[in-house]
């Protein structure tokens, strides 16, 4: 078995009058493991049991929705180009920005989610092609 390269492609944001594209990232299952492990929290807690028998166990889990979303979109978005803030300026794509980006332009959570089941129907489409060849 080999580990595979990482698969990062450009996206074009649609509609867009600055022609401003994305690259992303495609996450491998360890990758997703990791951020899963990170925000989301296990609790087991145990019942008083009654005399003579066993408590039960009560699994609670909680998962940090903001620190997922931000996890994702850091791991996700590799760079872009054409992002401008208000004033006009080059909005240089690193981890406070991405975070900016996610916080303050409508749709751009969805926008990069959509990217990166595009990129994962196509690394499966291709993955099948490379098999009959």
């Amino acid at each position: 078995m080999r580990i595979s390269k990482s698969v990062e492609r450009w996206f074009p944001v649609p509609d867009d009058k600055d022609k401003a594209r994305v690259k992303v990232k495609h996450l491998r299952p360890g990758e997703i493991q990791d951020i899963i492990d990170e925000v989301m929290v296990q609790e087991i807690e145990y019942s008083q049991p009654e005399e003579g028998k066993v408590g039960k166990s009560v699994l609670r889990q909680k998962n940090d929705r903001r620190k997922d979303r931000e996890k994702t979109m850091l791991a996700s978005v590799i760079d872009w180009e054409k992002f401008y803030d208000r004033d006009g300026k080059v909005l240089e794509c690193n981890p406070d920005n991405v975070l900016r980006a996610v916080r303050e332009i409508d749709g751009f959570t969805e926008f990069v989610a959509k990217c990166r089941e595009q990129l994962a129907e196509d690394i499966s489409t291709e993955a099948v092609a490379q098999k009959k060849t």
